[in-house]
């Protein structure tokens, strides 16, 4: 095995967790050969220093911590080249109240306009802004006191 491999991909999990996806980017940059980087792999994924699981939980945990929903989760996850059915299997099992947190994303965002102030242009922008962020409609239309079909 290179060593100068593995301790450029043990530098680089010392920082944070990646996918095997995007470590297979950042060592194809540094051109390393197709072997090296498969072989480094599979020894950290061995000792447990790497694992799509462990960065797929990780990921899902900050980012609905920062207010997004469970499709542009999902969607990030994918282009870091997380399988389909791990995401699946990710999303649900974390305990993830997305109505609530839909609810505290809205209100962060647009708690402060009064009944009013709700235009249909507003409503639109909430709308588009709410969908930004990965909620599903029926996240957030009760909110908007629209109802979705």
């Amino acid at each position: 095995m290179n060593n100068i491999a593995l301790s450029y991909l043990l530098n680089l999990l010392a920082r944070r967790d990646y996918s095997v996806y995007e470590i297979q980017q950042k060592m194809r940059a540094k051109a390393f050969s197709e072997a090296e980087i498969e072989t480094v792999i599979e020894h950290c994924q061995h000792k447990g220093w790497q694992s799509d699981q462990r960065f797929c939980q990780h990921f899902v945990l900050v980012r609905s911590r920062k207010g997004y929903g469970p499709l542009r989760i999902r969607q990030e996850l994918q282009q870091k080249g997380i399988e389909t059915a791990l995401i699946a299997q990710q999303l649900a099992t974390d305990e993830i109240d997305w109505f609530a947190l839909a609810e505290q994303v809205f209100t962060k965002k647009y708690g402060d306009h009064t009944p009013t102030e709700w235009t249909s242009v507003l409503k639109q922008k909430a709308w588009r802004f709410m969908l930004s962020r990965g909620f599903q409609t029926d996240h957030f239309s009760h909110l908007l006191k629209i109802e979705c079909n």
